[in-house]
């Protein structure tokens, strides 16, 4: 199934190749049909027709009159003419022939003696192909289809009678056979399209039932992927869904026992840390105190240690809130937020306060719901990997998508890779450009975690793409539902 659009789902991919097969067998077979029909039937027709041609042959051998007969019939006629006597009619013995021929077909017959006299009531042997008459003349006998200037097709046969210097003709119509054999081409042709559709039809179904257990693999999954360790595939009396069953839920043991052990075990370590840390900071705000009896090197070894130490400390804070998020303690304290003066106060409080604010002009005072101290955790957080990675941002603002808002964070650093762009949300992940910079060892990687779980948190999403304006630079995309303002209309009348 490589030649179909990848595009396309299986179940999509399995019902055309149904609908194709049955389509290509159902039209194989009445090609086939149809061919084998119209050569018997051509051949069944021919040979009625070549029957009835030979039949009235024998009767116009037995009914032409001879020499003599034409001879007193000519004497007749003569005779009549002197007389001058109208109102006897003499019968041609040579159109009386004519009538006893027998046409249950309709064909039309001419016959044409010696003399070159033709016979016949609705044909003249100008409206014979010459070849036809070319090879009575030579062979004694011809047959071929042709067309009438009307356009009808026949099916013409010519019998030389030399005993009595006669070429006989029979033309018979094919009207008849064109018409059951385009009724026969109608009816095959709606077998094939119908036989298509119920093979699409029992493509479908076939495939849903085939897939069924897929769905429920893939149902599970996504349940998994959401945090849901509880998902379980049913148990099935088919041996092979049977194992198939049992190792995606031994799988689903495994990996919920390892989460909840490194989820613990960040957690354990992460409150284990807190008491070092706080003694380490009382010790360093004490030596801070007493800073200038120290000598100069110890001074800046207080300094330095005073970073780590701040550093470290944050390090714990960011591990501490993860963990939490792991084992789903985390919610959400919804308020509503006047974004543009929100934004403008994250500005202010951060590291680099001259960052330009820009808002959507259609929605200056557009009013968010959120939790604002995960959302300024975000926003600071992706003002301070500018700052760290980027000389600082160059621009936030945002603008209304339907009913969501699109807030972005914009710098003029060398960028992301397009193959870092999704990994660096990842937890202790640096983009590989920065991986190898000495200035920049001091990240952990755990802010764009921190900034993709607070967004997830609020239904939305984050992502990173090239800026719009052409410069080089990155440009960090949050995605997050307005909310419902109906809760706080009170609040925010107050």
């Amino acid at each position: 199934m490589r030649w179909l659009p990848a595009r396309l789902g299986l179940l999509a991919r399995v019902t055309f190749i149904y609908a194709f097969g049955a389509m290509l067998l159902s039209s194989t077979v009445a090609l086939a049909t149809f061919g084998l029909a119209q050569r018997n039937l051509v051949s069944a027709f021919e040979e009625a027709a070549q029957e009835q041609t030979f039949r009235n042959a024998r009767i116009l051998l037995d009914t032409l009159p001879s020499e003599e007969q034409l001879a007193e019939f000519a004497q007749s006629v003569q005779d009549l003419d002197a007389t001058g006597d109208q109102e006897i009619e003499l019968i041609n013995p040579s159109r009386a022939a004519l009538d006893a021929l027998f046409t249950p077909n309709e064909a039309q017959v001419l016959f044409i003696r010696g003399d070159g006299e033709e016979y016949s009531y609705d044909i003249e042997s100008r409206a014979l192909p010459a070849d036809l008459r070319s090879m009575v003349v030579s062979a004694g006998n011809g047959e071929m289809r042709f067309s009438q200037p009307t356009g009808e097709v026949v099916y013409g046969i010519g019998l030389a009678l030399p005993s009595h210097n006669v070429s006989y003709y029979e033309v018979a119509p094919m009207g008849d056979l064109a018409t059951t054999l385009g009724s026969l081409r109608v009816i095959l042709i709606g077998v094939s399209i119908t036989a298509s559709f119920a093979g699409a039809l029992l493509g479908y179904y076939s495939a849903r039932k085939a897939l069924s257990p897929v769905a429920e693999i893939a149902a599970a999954a996504e349940a998994i992927a959401e945090g849901d360790f509880e998902a379980r595939l049913s148990p099935s009396a088919d041996p092979d869904l049977g194992r198939l069953s049992s190792s995606f839920n031994e799988m689903v043991d495994a990996l919920r026992i390892r989460i909840e052990r490194d989820e613990r075990f960040t957690s354990d370590v992460s409150h284990e840390l807190r008491s070092p840390l706080m003694t380490l900071s009382a010790s360093i705000a004490v030596l801070e105190g007493r800073r200038d009896e120290l000598p100069e090197p110890a001074q800046q070894a207080v300094t330095l240690l005073g970073q780590d130490v701040q550093r470290f400390q944050g390090l714990v804070e960011d591990l501490l809130e993860i963990s939490r998020l792991d084992v789903g303690a985390a919610t959400l304290d919804l308020t509503p937020l006047v974004l543009s003066q929100f934004l403008s106060a994250v500005v202010g409080n951060s590291r680099t306060p001259e960052v330009p604010v820009a808002i959507d002009p259609r929605f200056p005072d557009l009013i968010i719901a959120a939790d604002k101290r995960r959302l300024a955790q975000v926003f600071s957080n992706l003002l301070e990997n500018a700052r760290k990675y980027a000389a600082g941002a160059t621009q936030i603002g945002y603008r209304v998508v339907g009913r969501k808002v699109q807030i972005t964070v914009e710098d003029a650093g060398p960028g992301v890779p397009p193959e870092d762009r999704l990994r660096v949300f990842d937890r202790f992940t640096r983009s590989k450009r920065d991986a190898g910079r000495r200035d920049l060892a001091m990240g952990v990687g755990l802010g764009l975690s921190l900034v993709s779980e607070h967004i997830r948190l609020h239904g939305g999403q984050v992502w990173i793409s090239d800026r719009v304006d052409g410069r080089q630079g990155a440009r960090f995309v949050i995605e997050i539902p307005i909310g419902d303002m109906s809760n706080f209309d009170e609040e925010m009348a107050t």
